[in-house]
């Protein structure tokens, strides 16, 4: 299996479970933006504590998930909770981060945006606008030094221009306190 269909499996059965979801990180750039490889996936759900041993059972074999990792995470006030999802016979991991019920997480999932990857199979990506978000937050974590993160931020702006809801950017970019690096990036999108 390659990455997609990994993808495709785990949002079939976050569906059928009823959790609500969105793809984001590096597919959800590469979907919005440039392609490019990568080594993981993430996906943003909507988890209430009710639905916890439903989501182990659905995934049994070839995936696991910790049901102690899990419930800790439930636990987490951190703004980026998440737990790994591995699927244990391709040797990949997906990172499930458990999104609290706040605002801004209610408009990344009801902004999230189908998209058709195979006939017949279509998966929720999270909108450009909010994957640009989220990697100005990862880039500011990892102290502004990912070159990778940088990138994908550029390359969805340069894609997505014209496109784009800049005053939800502006807004949440503000809240956020990357206003000023999403000005730089839309520079530097500009003048590539």
């Amino acid at each position: 299996m390659n990455v997609i269909e990994i993808v495709v499996e785990v949002t079939r059965r976050l569906e059928l479970l009823g959790i609500p979801y969105v793809v984001g990180g590096s597919v959800a750039s590469s979907t919005w933006g440039q392609m490019r490889q990568t080594n993981d996936a993430d996906i943003a759900i909507l988890l209430d504590t009710a639905r916890v041993d439903g989501l182990v059972s659905a995934f049994g074999e070839p995936f696991f998930i910790s049901l102690a990792e899990l419930r800790e995470a439930l636990l987490s006030e951190a703004p980026f909770r998440s737990v790994q999802l591995l699927h244990m016979d391709e040797a990949f991991k997906v990172d499930l981060f458990l999104l609290h019920a706040g605002e801004y997480e209610t408009t990344e999932l009801e902004r999230g945006r189908a998209v058709e990857i195979f006939p017949g199979s279509t998966v929720r990506f999270s909108a450009p606008e909010n994957v640009i978000l989220a990697k100005l937050r990862w880039f500011v974590l990892g102290n502004q030094v990912s070159d990778r993160q940088w990138n994908d931020i550029v390359t969805v702006l340069e894609v997505q221009d014209g496109k784009l809801d800049e005053g939800y950017l502006d807004r949440w970019a503000l809240h956020f306190g990357v206003a000023e690096l999403l000005t730089d990036a839309r520079s530097q999108a500009r003048t590539n």
